[in-house]
């Protein structure tokens, strides 16, 4: 199968999933805001959670600007119950402000009530248990501690990562322009505006319309999760160099197994070790499905697209984004994609969900 069949099916899955047909893209839309719930010249404040770092920033907004008053960060807990994240929280939460934004980097259901978005729960990860969260409302629990706690109602607001990293590109691209988002690490994922109040959560990772490769098949075999996640394990870091490892067994060849995709980043650097095709086709392979993936989201919207990029993979992987760029050429030559980075999109990105 061509990487141009591909990118066609990925299209092909959004149309189906927007019409409301299962599909293998989750496609989970969310709601935001028609208009600010934070004042002019407001102070709110911004958490975000979800991998090694936890975040918190207080922000002002002023002339539909983010002015940053201060920003913390510090390593994460582990929560094993609610009651143990409800406590961190409330310790996190400046007495001063009414609007808080969580940028919650876990799986959610959204729900849009009482003017906001909030997400509830559907299970922990990162070993996280969250025992007496999965279920409830997660901005709702906490608004309800705070006022139990203090006696002040506040409005909390919370997306998971994907989410948040779209929104962030409504900082520095004009809202009628097109905005995706894409996340190309350690995992993987896309995301993309229905229209301007409905972000979409893809959850790209599982679109499975395309041809699996020999060592994925084992990989996905060998896997917590069976039969899910088939794209993220074709092309994302947490999986490449076990690509690598599976072909230098089968095919004997005498060379150490890595133990982390930087290392298959490295076999880059001299072009004449053995190793060197295999590394370079496998990180040619990745590039070539997430320009297939990116391709089917700009053939679906039919437009040029700005994609607010995050991950190590992306970004610093030798020679990726050229591939990427290079191959978006032939599959949509009609159109123009643009890449950019966002400084603090965390941040940015989880404030765009109140004001």
């Amino acid at each position: 199968m061509t990487l141009d069949a591909i990118a066609d099916n990925f299209s092909q899955e959004l149309t189906a999933a927007a019409s409301g047909q299962k599909t293998s893209l989750p496609f989970i839309v969310h709601e935001i805001p028609s208009s600010s719930l934070v004042p002019e010249g407001e102070v709110f404040q911004v958490l975000a959670m979800g991998g090694s770092v936890f975040l918190n920033a207080l922000l002002k907004k002023q002339r539909n600007h983010f002015h940053p008053l201060r920003r913390d960060s510090k390593n994460t807990e582990i929560f094993k119950t609610k009651e143990a994240f409800l406590a961190f929280i409330e310790k996190e939460i400046d007495q001063s402000v009414r609007f808080v934004a969580l940028n919650f980097a876990y799986p959610l259901e959204p729900v849009f009530e009482r003017g906001r978005l909030d997400g509830v729960l559907v299970m922990g990860s990162k070993e996280n248990g969250f025992e007496g969260l999965v279920g409830e409302k997660v901005g709702e629990e906490i608004e309800k501690r705070i006022f139990k706690k203090t006696g002040k109602k506040i409005t909390v607001s919370v997306a998971n990562d994907t989410i948040c990293l779209l929104l962030s590109g409504l900082t520095e691209v004009r809202r009628d322009e097109e905005i995706a988002a894409g996340i190309l690490g350690t995992g993987m994922n896309f995301a993309m505006f229905l229209d301007k109040e409905h972000p979409v959560n893809l959850e790209a990772a599982n679109f499975d319309k395309f041809p699996q490769s020999d060592t994925g098949k084992i990989i996905d075999k060998h896997s917590a999760s069976p039969g899910m996640a088939l794209l993220e394990k074709e092309v994302s870091g947490a999986y490449l160099y076990k690509h690598f490892n599976e072909m230098i067994k089968r095919d004997g060849i005498s060379f150490p197994p890595l133990s982390a995709t930087q290392e298959l980043d490295g076999l880059l650097e001299d072009p004449h070790a053995d190793v060197y095709p295999l590394a370079k086709m496998l990180l040619e392979r990745s590039a070539g499905l997430i320009a297939a993936t990116i391709a089917g989201i700009t053939k679906y919207k039919q437009k040029d697209m700005t994609f607010v990029m995050e991950g190590s993979l992306f970004w610093s992987a030798r020679y990726y984004r050229r591939n990427v760029r290079k191959m978006l050429l032939s599959l949509i030559p009609e159109y123009t994609v643009t890449f950019i980075k966002i400084d603090d999109s965390p941040i940015y990105g989880a404030a765009k969900l109140i004001a």
